[in-house]
């Protein structure tokens, strides 16, 4: 990844992430570049108020106007980009949704 670019990314995960356990914004400094292959980007952002490590895996665009691949049709493309991001409290609601549900814990077995 080119310098600029990944400059680029560090300020976006500066902007839109925070630590998901204390909400502290994270500084240049707490964001580690891993690497990438194809089109993502492995970086670890470590906290520098509670010092929890995080893995995230950054969907990077390649080329202007490049196809990504994927099984949606483009009417539910649209429809889950028009959603946004899935929040943190969003998935563990779910999971405790999951742990609850008799069904789903039958068929897990």
């Amino acid at each position: 990844m080119q310098p600029k670019y990944l400059q680029e990314l560090i300020r976006n995960l500066q902007e839109f992430y925070k630590c998901p356990s204390c909400e502290t914004n994270y500084h240049f400094d707490d964001i580690r570049f891993l690497g990438e292959i194809d089109l993502y980007c492995f970086v670890q952002l470590s906290c520098h108020n509670c010092s929890l490590p995080v893995l995230a895996t950054v969907s990077v665009n390649g080329k202007a106007g490049g196809k990504r691949k994927s099984d949606l049709r483009q009417s539910e493309e649209a429809k889950f980009a028009s959603k946004g991001a899935i929040s943190a409290s969003e998935i563990a609601e779910f999971h405790r949704w999951m742990s609850k549900s008799k069904s789903f814990a039958k068929k897990s077995k």
